[in-house]
């Protein structure tokens, strides 16, 4: 029976890794922050998986959880924003951690080959090329995050592992209300393309029985038919949550945070897109349930009150935005659907 360690076992992907791993009869184990969510998420495996809870920036924890396994699928990580308004934070979890669990294999006396996901924002210079974006494609790191990520990509490489990297496209979880601060930020007509949780995990899982891409670097995406702009993209998330759709003046400039990433080496390999965006976007409203319509109704409130927080729809109607970045958009939506929920 193979051993697999899984960090961040309980974030989105994480979490649709393990019990696949499970359902496959590999011996897991796992490493996440001992949250709230994080206790309850490992609650529904119980004794079938051996949780560590702690850290990752704890190297003694790192060391107990590496030893005696087969693979380690790196999933943990720190995403913006708190990869800057916290930069050391940042980087001691996405760089510092990361070159321990390298060492900790490496002392391993048959050291784990290490999947490792980074991200479909490293090729930076979106407004340059045409996309999708390939993998030999030279990348340009424009933020925080991306250079950390480009920066384990070098330490894997350079290291003595057989190893795996896969930048991965964005893959929301299936939760209303799960927006970024920055949300109005970016640009409406940013590359966007959506992966479903559960197609990330059947791509990671189904990697570690192919040989042949030890060694490279791989996108690992939701294809063709999951390719939208931002701003259309996010009318649909809107919508699935019963909120109005809001016009090109709510987003900003920002191109850097995703893109759209050719995934056909890695289907023609894995196996695994399964959903398409309508299927996401259909679980979401699933999950919010009759509270839907009740947010539906309370759209032509919330439509002002959310654009007044977009500081670029205030610079465009000639106003001083109240807060930037979008922080109480996101609040006012989140409270919205809690009210929503709680009403019923």
């Amino acid at each position: 029976m193979k051993r697999v360690l899984v960090t961040g076992a309980c974030g989105n992907i994480g979490a649709h890794v393990v019990a696949l791993l499970l359902e496959r009869g590999y011996a897991v184990r796992g490493i996440d922050l001992g949250t709230p969510s994080g206790r309850k998420a490992a609650s529904r495996w119980g004794d079938c998986v051996d949780m560590r809870f702690g850290s990752i920036c704890n190297e003694s924890l790192v060391h107990e959880a590496i030893a005696g396994v087969d693979h380690v699928i790196h999933l943990a990580a720190m995403v913006p924003p708190g990869t800057d308004v916290d930069q050391a934070a940042g980087y001691a979890v996405n760089v510092v951690a990361t070159r321990a669990i390298i060492e900790a294999c490496e002392e391993q006396p048959a050291p784990p080959r290490v999947t490792f996901t980074s991200t479909a924002a490293i090729w930076g210079r979106n407004d340059e090329v045409d996309g999708p974006r390939r993998a030999d494609e030279e990348i340009s790191p424009s933020d925080n995050y991306s250079r950390q990520k480009a920066e384990c990509e070098a330490m894997l490489r350079r290291s003595r592992l057989d190893a795996v990297i896969f930048r991965i496209a964005m893959t929301p979880p299936i939760e209303p209300g799960a927006l970024s601060p920055f949300v109005f930020d970016m640009h409406p007509d940013m590359r966007v393309e959506l992966t479903h949780p559960k197609d990330q995990a059947l791509g990671l899982v189904n990697s570690l029985v192919v040989d042949e891409i030890v060694g490279r670097t791989l996108c690992l995406g939701g294809g063709a038919r999951n390719r939208y702009r931002y701003r259309e993209f996010m009318n649909m998330a809107f919508s699935s949550m019963g909120l109005p759709p809001l016009p090109r003046s709510a987003f900003g400039d920002a191109l850097f945070l995703t893109d759209w990433v050719d995934s056909e080496e890695s289907q023609a390999i894995l196996d695994y897109q399964r959903h398409h965006a309508e299927q996401y976007f259909a679980e979401v409203s699933a999950e919010l349930g009759p509270a839907r319509h009740l947010v539906k109704r309370m759209g032509p409130v919330l439509e002002p009150v959310i654009l007044a927080h977009s500081r670029h729809h205030a610079l465009v109607e000639g106003k001083k935005p109240r807060v930037p970045d979008g922080y109480r958009a996101v609040r006012t939506i989140r409270r919205a659907i809690k009210a929503a929920k709680s009403y019923l």
